[in-house]
């Protein structure tokens, strides 16, 4: 992908930036002058849910980015949630975001691989904040995140979306039990500091009561959540098929038939079914509510009759009340806890094992870290890349060993997709980084990624790089 240039009206002032080269630099004498904002406008007008600034919000302009891919020229045009996708002029395609933020992005990267669509900002975009520092898994700006193992298993085709749910499964039952866990701690600690204290028992019935339809309004709003996602999935997935505009042939008669919702066999029916079924549950947890309420009404009744209390006398009542095994709860914590550390474990090794995709990302880091001289620091172990233990990195090493990961990944990524990729770099100059070693990884630029195309936003030239095409901001990003 190459961009041509990124149209910004925001305020009655429209502006036009151009991306005449390979090396574009956009460049200022002095910070705070709107460069990175510059480089967010880029992104969220390719779709992604980049936030504004305090002193621009984005969901006020339309921006239009225009930009060849390896066979076609696009351009986007958006306007806070909606944006609208040209193909050579031709072919248009709306889409509304976050919703249809994959579907968007696999015209423009030449994939509808999620795992990898959702990863390539990470690896082409290092943002002044947390970029520099982003290794293999974190924010790399908004909401927006990265993760090696996903990248990993997209780029190779591992499927551990079985394992991953079970994992999740669990943790999410491991955490109700740790909770449950600090209710038994702190009971103990009451039991402790107050043995001769004599809480009133004629309350329990109710508050068990309320427990119990407690768990069951949760289980009921779950169950709704889900089916809820099913329906918006099924609509999405709909109205994907009939933007394909697919067509079915008859072999006997040779008439043509449309692929929409009203020639899919059975798909209203399905419809039918999931409303049904949505409704009934609704129906169950409009009574549970309502027996809920009747009983926080009835204790609420029962705490008045008894002497005034405050609301933690009230609360260590209740606590001192429940009944937990103690042992049992340690006992599946335990049973949690292992199956969660063996599921880990079981989607990391099929993640990892004999995949030449882990092999070739650790050979690009090596050698990336050699020629900046900080190849020592990289165990030579594969499972390497996707440690989490930075306590030993920092500063100018840091730095060089996040560009040796991030150009790892944008050659894998290149070499799966069949695209060339943008490389976006703001701010490349730190605190802790001399201009000797920030030529070291612009000559790895020139050097290896000459055919790309390589943003920079920087108070500094780089003239290691050339040609290098200039947009100059010098006061204010959008100034008239």
């Amino acid at each position: 992908m190459k961009i041509n240039y990124l149209i910004i009206e925001y305020e009655g002032i429209t502006k036009r930036f151009n991306f005449n080269s390979n090396f574009n630099l956009i460049f200022s004498k002095k910070n705070s002058v709107g460069k990175s904002t510059l480089l967010r406008f880029l992104f969220y007008a390719l779709g992604y849910n980049i936030p504004g600034t305090k002193k621009i919000k984005f969901h006020n302009c339309t921006v239009i980015c225009n930009f060849d891919t390896e066979n076609e020229n696009m351009e986007t045009r958006r306007l806070n949630n909606f944006i609208t996708l040209s193909i050579n002029n031709k072919d248009s395609y709306s889409f509304l975001l976050p919703n249809e933020e994959v579907q968007l992005h696999s015209f423009l990267w030449n994939t509808t691989n999620e795992a990898i669509l959702k990863n390539i900002l990470g690896a082409i975009y290092m943002d002044q904040d947390k970029g520099w520092t982003l290794l293999n898994r974190g924010t790399v700006i908004g909401g927006i995140h990265f993760n090696i193992e996903e990248l990993v298993q997209g780029l190779s085709n591992r499927d551990v979306t079985e394992l991953r749910e079970k994992q999740k499964a669990v943790k999410l039952e491991l955490k109700k039990y740790q909770q449950l866990q600090s209710i038994i701690d702190y009971k103990e600690h009451l039991a402790e500091s107050a043995n001769n204290i004599d809480f009133p028992n004629y309350t329990s019935e109710l508050e068990n009561q309320i427990q119990l339809l407690t768990f069951d309004k949760n289980e009921l709003e779950a169950k709704l959540k889900s089916i809820e996602e099913i329906k918006r999935e099924n609509t999405q997935f709909t109205n994907f098929i009939e933007k394909m505009k697919l067509m079915v042939k008859d072999e006997d008669t040779g008439k043509t038939i449309p692929v929409n919702r009203n020639t899919i066999v059975h798909i209203d029916d399905n419809q039918r079914y999931i409303d049904t079924r949505y409704n009934m549950i609704k129906i169950r947890l409009a009574t549970v509510n309502t027996e809920l309420s009747k009983l926080k009404q009835r204790l609420t009744d029962s705490y008045n009759l008894i002497d005034v209390q405050s609301e933690i006398e009230k609360f260590d009542r209740q606590i001192a009340h429940i009944k937990i095994n103690p042992d049992q709860i340690r006992k599946i914590i335990n049973q949690l806890s292992n199956d969660n550390k063996r599921l880990k474990k079981a989607i990391l090794d099929k993640t990892t094992v004999n995949n030449t995709i882990v092999d070739n990302l650790h050979k690009s880091i090596t050698r990336f870290a050699q020629k900046l001289g900080v190849n020592d620091v990289i165990n030579p172990n594969t499972d390497y890349i996707f440690t989490s233990d930075l306590k030993s990195l920092s500063g100018a090493v840091l730095h060089k060993i996040v560009f040796s990961f991030k150009m790892a990944y944008i050659l894998e990524i290149q070499k799966i997709l069949g695209v060339k990729l943008p490389i976006v770099l703001d701010s490349p100059s730190g605190r802790e980084v001399d201009q000797e070693n920030i030529s070291e990884t612009m000559n790895i630029i020139m050097a290896e990624f000459s055919d790309n195309q390589v943003i920079i936003a920087s108070i500094y030239k780089y003239h290691e790089l050339h040609p290098v095409h200039y947009l100059e901001i010098k006061n204010k990003l959008l100034e008239e």
